[in-house]
């Protein structure tokens, strides 16, 4: 059967979505970029746009998907499949409905709890025992559409949101390659719908603010921190006795033989920590200075109390 194929791509997952495909002899391909991708390589993850250009493959690069221009050249392609691989822009609805034989999705939470913005953030953050991406139907209400099929991996203590996020790649590019096995000989395949009852969402917000909850109890305080760790991203922040404010990074993890009051920093067993509102303290992996990593050491003393505003946990 002859494809005509649309990827909206962003970074790693996107690049293997297309070399699986070059691989198996599809040349029919158009990608649209994000317009962020410089083409460069970087902290932030991998270029989807160096592959392209590397690769030869036809591609544009627009601000957005809802210009008449743009949606004009979509529509000249005739795409029979479009794949959407962390896209940073919504997907109307008249691109959408563009390819003749379905537009996939590949979400890095178990749909559908998690639907939105930062889910690998949020499921860390939660305190999941798994990992988990979601081959689903695009439609037009954001991750809501029917299911294909799900993959998961346990979740290792300390895991952090940037060790979460590969993993997820390797489940979605195995997700990908198991689905096209099935669906390149006969343009069809089968989905569930998902239990809107059973959703949750979220924005492009953070947990906390991104305020470290030192109140709280340590399992969960390790959890928001290691959810919040994913250089260059934003990470969980605190402030030091003297209102200077700071990241925290992990892994982190719950150590309940430590005492102390909520905040209260420690070196303990050739390791930093602090204390948390129970459940003892959380050790530290590093701290961010501004747009550099640093030791623990670089700023912390025994003794000192770290401060941050309460806020509550941010839900849709």
């Amino acid at each position: 059967m002859d494809h005509r194929i649309l990827i909206l791509g962003n970074r790693a997952l996107g690049i293997h979505a297309l070399h699986h495909l070059l691989e198996q002899g599809e040349r029919d391909i158009l990608v649209v970029l994000n317009p962020d991708d410089t083409g460069v390589d970087d902290t932030g993850g991998l270029s989807l746009k160096r592959r392209v250009l590397a690769w030869g493959v036809d591609h544009i690069q627009p601000r957005g998907l809802r210009d008449e221009e743009t949606q004009a050249l979509l529509r000249g392609f005739k795409p029979t499949f479009g794949l959407s691989c962390s896209y940073a822009k919504i997907i109307p609805p008249d691109v959408i409905e563009m390819p003749t034989h379905g537009f996939l999705n590949v979400h890095f939470a178990d749909l559908p709890i998690n639907r939105g913005c930062l889910p690998v953030v949020w499921t860390i953050a939660g305190g999941d025992s798994k990992l988990t991406a979601t081959l689903h139907e695009v439609t037009e209400g954001l991750d809501e559409g029917a299911i294909l099929s799900k993959g998961s991996v346990p979740m290792t203590p300390g895991t952090t949101a940037g060790e979460g996020y590969a993993a997820c790649v390797d489940i979605g590019n195995t997700l990908f390659r198991e689905f096209w096995a099935g669906y390149a000989p006969t343009g069809s395949f089968k989905s569930v719908a998902q239990d809107d009852d059973a959703a949750t969402y979220h924005k492009m917000r953070h947990p906390y603010e991104r305020w470290i909850p030192w109140h709280l109890d340590a399992r969960h305080v390790a959890d928001v921190i290691n959810a919040l760790t994913y250089f260059p991203h934003p990470s969980g922040r605190t402030q030091l006795p003297d209102g200077e404010e700071i990241g925290i990074l992990g892994s982190a993890l719950a150590r309940a033989d430590l005492t102390g009051q909520p905040g209260e920093v420690v070196f303990q067993d050739n390791e930093w920590a602090v204390i948390c509102g129970s459940g003892g303290g959380v050790t530290l992996g590093g701290l961010r200075l501004g747009e550099d990593i640093a030791l623990c050491d670089a700023k912390l003393a025994a003794g000192q109390i770290l401060t941050s505003p309460e806020k509550e946990i941010y839900t849709e």
